[in-house]
């Protein structure tokens, strides 16, 4: 899994989630998934809705896997109800294979201990998996306090002791980029007539200079996967 190439997915899957009410950039974030190794063992997601989150339709995990959520807020199959900026998840040291952590960072402001707690949770060699969202809307949950470049991702995941096996930039190109900040606000079958037209637009602008990575551009969000050193 090269860790700065862009992800290119086709129009079809994303105009398809597009229509079913999806937002465009966390369709994309969650089509990379569809190629990860399978993630089998204990599993914990901080923040993932009581497992009921979007990613859970794309990511490659095996059956038999245990699954465990924790959120700060009380959800339904939720399995601990915490703040993970400020309390320790009630697991045991190096008892966990895989942790996701799917549109989070964004919402915390205390990363290092965030980044502490799953590198305590997790055992070597186990794999921190996420998304952080870049050229999106503000959108408090109930804060919003960051946007980390794809440079800043990597040096924070480095600094706690992370080793970085991939850090991709989701996006098209300029159009998308910009098409994204109207998404809440347009009807979800808008997308079938202006999301192909910006799709072209932006292969237009690739055609025209191949040699630009214009999804590093102008990224929608970046997706990651660390490993426990």
């Amino acid at each position: 899994m090269p860790s700065t190439s862009s992800f290119h997915p086709a129009l079809a899957p994303v105009l398809r989630e597009a229509l079913r009410g999806k937002a465009v950039s966390r369709t994309m974030t969650n089509l990379f998934w569809c190629d990860l190794p399978a993630i089998s063992g204990n599993i914990l997601d901080i923040g993932g809705g009581g497992g009921r989150a979007s990613h859970y339709r794309f990511l490659p995990i095996e059956k038999g896997a245990t699954l465990r959520t924790v959120d700060v807020v009380s959800r339904p199959n939720t399995d601990f109800v915490l703040d993970i900026t400020k309390e320790s998840v009630p697991l045991p040291n190096d008892s966990q294979d895989a942790v996701f952590l799917f549109n989070i960072l964004e919402h915390v402001n205390a990363h290092d201990r965030v980044l502490a707690e799953v590198r305590r949770l997790l055992r070597r060699g186990g794999r921190l998996i996420g998304t952080i969202p870049f050229l999106v809307n503000v959108h408090p949950d109930p804060h919003d306090f960051v946007r980390f470049t794809g440079e800043a991702l990597r040096e924070l995941f480095t600094r706690n002791g992370f080793a970085v096996l991939a850090i991709r930039p989701i996006g098209r190109g300029p159009f998308l980029a910009a098409y994204e900040q109207l998404d809440s606000l347009i009807p979800s079958m808008i997308h079938a007539v202006f999301l192909p037209c910006i799709w072209l637009a932006d292969a237009v602008v690739m055609f025209l200079r191949p040699h630009r990575d214009f999804p590093a551009i102008f990224p929608l969000a970046y997706n990651f996967v660390v490993e426990k050193q």
